[in-house]
């Protein structure tokens, strides 16, 4: 049986640990949404490579003003400087010690490919949420619509547990976990038996748009930190779900992880539950347990919204 707290690393630098609380509680997450919601329909159809519009160039260079007038008010609050900041996080994804997934997204955040994605993934959210609607049906296993977080649902202790296990140090785990209660703009398009297209919002980590064929290959992809791991996609009919795993994570080096996408009945209420498991092996068909016996990964519960979502059950 695992124990979790071999992987917590050493202690952060106090300034470190301030910059996490920043991230979530600091105003610096709502003002990127806000400047994002603002102006991303500019980006609508906009694609990666393509022609840059001075548009997006003077827009990019508001951007990173605006991080920077928070980062300025942080800095004076702890008596340091954007430099000092920014060297200690480099500092930290050197150390190979810590997991390194995730220190690059922090330091990422005013570089324009990150602005970039982000402003298109936005100004595609808000078209796909009509797709998501057109592709609904009556089928009892389509996932199609749009949701929103049952925050009531949500485990913190698990979602806690789940990325102290992975390798996440303490001080990136308060901004994730943070992250976790504010998952928003969530829609799924699903194309049973063919695909199905993850898209949502996560606080400080900016907009993701996850798309997966269900063909049981084997593949690269990126994860959610930008890190390239093989996958593989396939829709169990047998669970009524669909099934993501990734082969070989570094936390579970001869198995695997997994993500399952199903409904789920909760207090008599049709909910969309995006469950996360740790297998250590390959042939493993039972998840990887902690101390109490409870199985390490979180479950998130999604509520279609009004007119989206499950379908209707007759």
């Amino acid at each position: 049986m695992p124990e979790e707290s071999k992987h917590d690393g050493p202690e952060a630098d106090p300034l470190i640990n301030a910059f996490a609380d920043f991230g979530t509680t600091g105003g610096l997450d709502s003002a990127i949404n806000e400047f994002i919601d603002d102006n991303c329909e500019h980006f609508e159809g906009a694609e990666e490579g393509g022609e840059m519009k001075l548009k997006w160039t003077d827009l990019h260079r508001q951007y990173v003003e605006t991080i920077e007038l928070h980062l300025e008010t942080f800095c004076k609050e702890h008596e340091t400087t954007a430099e000092t900041m920014f060297q200690l996080l480099n500092d930290v994804n050197n150390d190979d010690s810590l997991n390194q997934d995730f220190v690059p997204q922090v330091i990422k955040l005013c570089e324009y490919p990150f602005f970039f994605v982000n402003m298109k993934e936005a100004a595609d959210i808000r078209a796909s949420k009509h797709e998501a609607n057109a592709l609904k049906s009556e089928d009892e296993f389509n996932l199609s619509g749009c949701y929103q977080l049952c925050t009531d649902l949500l485990n913190v202790a698990e979602v806690e547990k789940y990325y102290e296990f992975t390798g996440c140090p303490w001080y990136f785990r308060k901004i994730i976990v943070a992250a976790s209660k504010k998952l928003s703009d969530i829609v799924v398009l699903h194309e049973p038996e063919e695909k199905l297209v993850f898209k949502y919002s996560l606080q400080f980590f900016g907009r993701k748009n996850k798309e997966y064929v269900l063909d049981d290959k084997l593949v690269e992809s990126e994860n959610m930190w930008g890190k390239v791991i093989e996958t593989k996609c396939f829709q169990d009919n047998a669970s009524n779900n669909v099934r993501i795993q990734a082969v070989k994570p570094s936390y579970a080096p001869d198995g695997y992880s997994e993500n399952t996408f199903e409904w789920e009945e909760v207090d008599g209420e049709r909910l969309m539950c995006w469950r996360r498991r740790i297998y250590e092996s390959m042939d493993d068909k039972d998840p990887l347990k902690d101390n109490d016996g409870e199985p390490i990964g979180p479950a998130l519960y999604f509520r279609p919204m009004e007119g989206t979502g499950s379908p209707s059950r007759k």
